[in-house]
């Protein structure tokens, strides 16, 4: 399959363009209802909500991923009579996975409520299940958009389910109306509602279902989804298990503290996701044709670029952590100061452990991926267990840095292994990153 240079160049500025905005307005509506959230709730009910946030993320992840990657790099892949049958194949199982997981809920939510003494998240997550039939469809409608190459119902849906959310936020907090953790998962269920409307709004031109299961499909997409499924799945939950075990080894205030630094990080994290989001497609059509050798140079252009944009971010980060924290959480939360300087060690690894999930998945191997995330969060939990007891919440960061120096390390023989892929060239694309913007912003090609 030959790729049309003036397609690729335009997928790369059309896409590359519509997931930076995304992650964009994720980030600031996100960050917005984060401003206003803890403003209108207590230390205790905030960590309670993040509590309750961590666990249906696992939830959430754990059905995506079994189908998102696999029906989008089939799909796109695959010829126009072949195409429906993927996706109505596809569609029942995410149905099927959303039911089974949806009883699993159920099941643990007393004993989650226990461990983490807060009986409220019972009812919490009985009400959420709404939202994770929706988010089923949605994930659907999503994927397939994404496989045509088409990424403006993600940015849509996504932004205009937080932009409800931050709405309700901003209306409480002018009126000085104290939400219950009850009301806000029930606006968090209406905001789904929205954003999963605009999904089929786009996505209905490609929904001409083949309405016949087939086995043959079924095997395929579980086969390649299930190690993307526990790739991620471990991944999430290495990150997520750091606030849950200080949740159930300390309190729910201190996984308030503990998110807060995590929270400003992200913004650190903004090029990671969108370069991820649009170089899995293009990985996966250019391992097609290309083979291995494109994958060198896709891996390596793409962390750098990453990191030209993160370095400036994590120094300024770094630097002025107390006034950040000050600005956005408040002057309650300054106990989270420590915490975010540890974060953001690790960012500038982030960048090399995401682009590599991103290329391992996109080229088929799945199952080292999910072999490679799978030691370094068991590892990582581990670390949790012994720092958390002797160093409190700052012991869960830094359980989090080795983690994540581990994966480094793990990944760097591997790339080189199978692509010849140095993991310190990033860095000479993130030195050309500048000149190269320059040149492009005040320069014109003669």
């Amino acid at each position: 399959m030959n790729i049309n240079k003036t397609f690729v160049k335009s997928y790369w500025i059309r896409s590359g363009t519509v997931s930076v905005l995304q992650q964009i307005s994720n980030f600031i509506i996100g960050f917005g209802s984060f401003f206003f959230l803890v403003r209108l709730t207590s230390k205790d009910d905030y960590g309670t909500w993040v509590l309750f946030l961590s666990t249906i993320s696992l939830l959430e992840i754990a059905r995506n991923e079994l189908i998102q990657n696999a029906l989008i790099k089939y799909v796109s892949i695959a010829e126009n009579n072949t195409r429906q049958k993927i996706i109505f194949t596809s569609f029942i199982i995410n149905m099927g996975m959303t039911g089974i997981l949806a009883l699993v809920l159920v099941g643990i939510s007393p004993f989650l409520s226990r461990i983490w003494d807060a009986p409220v998240l019972i009812n919490m997550f009985l009400l959420y299940l709404i939202s994770f039939f929706i988010t089923g469809i949605q994930t659907q409608y999503n994927s397939i958009e994404q496989a045509y190459l088409d990424f403006r119902s993600l940015f849509l849906s996504s932004f205009l389910k937080q932009f409800f959310f931050l709405t309700v936020l901003v209306i409480a907090y002018v009126l000085k109306y104290e939400l219950t953790l009850i009301q806000l998962t029930e606006f968090h269920v209406v905001s789904t509602i929205v954003g999963a409307i605009v999904s089929w709004c786009y996505a209905r031109k490609h929904l001409t279902f083949n309405c016949k299961f087939d086995f043959g499909w079924a095997k395929k997409l579980l086969n390649y989804g299930k190690y993307t499924m526990a790739t991620s799945l471990h991944a999430t939950f290495s990150n997520v298990m750091d606030q849950m075990m200080v949740g159930g080894m300390l309190s729910s205030g201190a996984v308030s503290s503990f998110n807060i630094a995590n929270r400003i990080s992200n913004m650190a994290h903004i090029p990671t996701n969108a370069m991820a989001t649009i170089v899995f497609p293009q990985g996966a059509i250019r391992f097609e044709s290309e083979g291995k050798n494109a994958m060198k140079l896709l891996y390596e252009k793409s962390v750098g670029s990453i990191l030209a944009i993160v370095t400036p971010a994590v120094v300024v980060l770094y630097l002025f952590a107390e006034p950040i924290i000050h600005i956005f959480a408040g002057e309650r939360y300054l106990d989270a100061a420590p915490l975010l300087r540890v974060t953001l060690l690790y960012c500038l690894l982030i960048p090399y452990s995401r682009q590599t999930g991103t290329i391992l998945e996109s080229t088929g191997n799945t199952k080292l991926n999910f072999l490679i995330v799978l030691f370094t969060s068991s590892f990582n939990i581990i670390l949790n267990i012994f720092l958390i007891s002797k160093y409190g919440v700052i012991g869960a960061v830094y359980g989090a840095l080795l983690a994540r120096i581990v994966f480094f390390v793990t990944a760097r023989y591997y790339l080189k292994k199978l692509f010849q892929i140095n993991l310190w060239a990033p860095w000479k694309y993130a030195i050309l990153f500048y000149p190269e913007i320059y040149r492009k912003l005040f320069y014109k090609t003669q």
